[in-house]
């Protein structure tokens, strides 16, 4: 349980984050970009675990090649945390909920200082507050900024396997990792439709497309005219819920389902709440895997024999005699501090 006594006693004084700020995320994360006439500013939305970096690398390819940008990623300012090592290594769990407020107001920073010095950006949005998000891109948009909005029209249950994934291999990998938590997963799942009802209604941005995972072509996009409309008639969210309501191909399915199974092994010995969290990704799967894949993740029936080995019920024994039946037996890995270059993020650009 988050308790929000600890998330208040790690929340920096106002001074110690700005300070942090300037003199460690600014050197190491924001200087060396070459200021633009025109900035294009990018927003990539997705809920946690959607698998945003085939679309970021594209991205990030065309902007390299044009002065550099800012990855704006309050994920990438966390570890600048004085307490990020420790509450690390005391339960990687909890370490985003007690460095969120911090990260965020680093975020926050960081888009001021893309504003001012007009940088190329591409900000990583989980759009849990659509209303904020919106504000953003509108001020980026008055700032003289090109301003997109690339969503990731990613189902809930490929995001959610994705979260546990990711957790798992920096588990294996270094011995601790970043788990999100899935109240904030499932916020942004919704407020990304919320996002995307509002750009169908104000068109705060130039360009909005919606891309698959692992895919590099856009499945619907829409761009503004010379009055600031929508050229084609907005239908954002509902090709938002089209893609995500989309049944998944033969290769999709079997990815999943490998996936999963793996997962399942790797989680035994974890803790109780590990097989109920798969188990309900499976259940947000089962409408969109194919038939065949779906039959691979049915939960397996226990032999009698086992069952009767797990049951906690006293038997006793039948009584010897005629017709009694005879007696059987049951079968029986964190970035660091303290380096020139900064703290080691293992994810993320930030040319």
């Amino acid at each position: 349980m988050i308790d929000p006594n600890e998330v208040e006693r790690y929340r920096l004084p106002p001074e110690e984050n700005r300070e942090i700020f300037r003199e460690r995320i600014v050197p190491h994360l924001l200087e060396q970009r070459v200021p633009q006439k025109t900035p294009t500013v990018v927003f990539l939305v997705g809920q946690p675990g959607a698998g945003k970096s085939r679309v970021t690398e594209m991205v990030a390819t065309v902007l390299d090649q044009h002065g550099g940008f800012v990855d704006v990623d309050s994920d990438l300012y966390k570890p600048y945390h004085p307490a990020y090592d420790a509450l690390m290594a005391r339960d990687d769990t909890l370490m985003a909920a007690y460095t969120r407020a911090d990260g965020r107001a680093w975020m926050a920073q960081a888009e001021e200082y893309v504003r001012t010095h007009r940088l190329h950006a591409i900000i990583q949005e989980t759009s849990q507050n659509a209303s904020a998000v919106q504000d953003k891109m509108l001020a980026y948009r008055t700032a003289g900024a090109r301003v997109e909005a690339l969503f990731m029209g990613v189902p809930q249950a490929m995001s959610n396997q994705g979260i546990v994934n990711r957790y798992l291999e920096q588990l294996a990998d270094r011995g601790q990792g970043r788990l999100t938590v899935q109240s904030n997963a499932d916020e942004s799942y919704r407020g990304i439709l919320d996002l995307a009802d509002r750009l169908d209604d104000s068109a705060p941005v130039h360009l909005v497309s919606i891309y698959r995972r692992g895919e590099t072509k856009p499945r619907y996009s829409n761009t503004t005219d010379r009055s600031g409309d929508w050229a084609n008639p907005p239908n954002l969210r509902q090709a938002l819920e089209a893609e995500r309501a989309q049944p998944w191909t033969t290769a999709e399915s079997e990815t999943f389902v490998a996936t999963q199974l793996r997962l399942r092994k790797a989680c035994h010995g974890l803790g109780p709440e590990w097989p109920e969290r798969l188990a309900r990704i499976e259940q947000q799967a089962a409408p969109l895997l194919t038939p065949a894949a779906a039959r691979q993740l049915a939960p397996v029936r226990p032999s009698p024999a086992a069952a009767r080995s797990r049951s906690t019920t006293v038997r006793r024994r039948p009584p010897d005699g005629p017709g009694a039946a005879p007696g059987t037996q049951p079968d029986r890995s964190a970035p660091r501090h303290g380096s020139e270059e900064g703290p080691d993020h293992r994810r993320g650009r930030s040319r």
